[in-house]
């Protein structure tokens, strides 16, 4: 009993440090965004409507970075992706995310 006890005890903190990091890597996200997006402001709505989030899903944990501004789609797809944000904002992280990740559950 003392082992399975231990295991859902260990498998909570683990959960619940996944949770965190995802966190913690949706602020990232949006700071890099905000950061890099490549367009020039005009009113500054687009910039400050970028933002990371972080949902659960289950057993699923799920690292979001998106914009608020209806006009956000038109930025990202327009012009061959010349005013893209997010796509290359994730493809830069997405190998430290999966590092981060592969030491939690070492």
């Amino acid at each position: 009993m003392e082992v399975t006890e231990n295991l859902k005890v260990w498998a909570g903190r683990q959960r619940g440090a996944a949770v965190v990091l995802a966190k913690n890597w949706a602020g990232q996200l949006e700071g890099r965004a905000k950061r890099d997006a490549p367009w020039m402001d005009r009113t500054g709505n687009a910039r400050a409507g970028l933002f990371g989030s972080t949902t659960i899903e289950g057993n699923q944990i799920f690292i979001r970075v998106a914009h608020s501004m209806e006009y956000g789609v038109f930025l990202e797809l327009a012009r061959d992706g010349r005013h893209a944000v997010l796509k290359p904002t994730i493809a830069k992280a997405a190998p430290g995310i999966e590092r981060t990740y592969r030491r939690l559950w070492e």
